[in-house]
This record gives structure tokens, sequence and C-alpha cells, in this order.
């Protein structure tokens, strides 16, 4: 069932356009380092905001799928 799960969304994700994909990429790497900073209380929110700020614009320029 899960990995069932898992295989829908990555078709899912795949067949995403440009922007779309680079968003959430983004968005999930802003949910990692806020996640992060909450564990270790090393980094801010304003730092898990450009991180994901700077996956969007990095993922929509070069597309690395």
């Amino acid at each position: 069932m899960a990995l069932q799960s898992y295989y829908r969304f990555e078709a899912w994700v795949e067949d995403l356009p440009r922007l779309k994909f680079a968003i959430a990429v983004g968005v999930a790497s802003f949910i990692g380092v806020l996640a992060a900073s909450l564990i270790f209380q090393g980094v801010n929110t304003v730092h898990a905001v450009m991180m994901g700020v700077t996956t969007v614009i990095v993922y929509a320029a070069f597309d690395p799928r």
C-alpha cells in the first residue's frame, strides 16, 4: 500500500511543469530546513526561507530533470 502511494506520488511529481516542480522542491527544502532548525536550534526562519527561495531559483533555471 505504501509503495503504491509512493509510485503514484513519484509519477505525479514527474509530470509537473518545470516551474511547479521547482516550487514543490523549494517548499520541501524550506520545510526540511525549518524542521532541522527547530530540532537543532542552529538555523532561524530567515535561513529556511532563503534556502527555499534559492532552491526554487536554481531548479527553475537549470531544471535537472
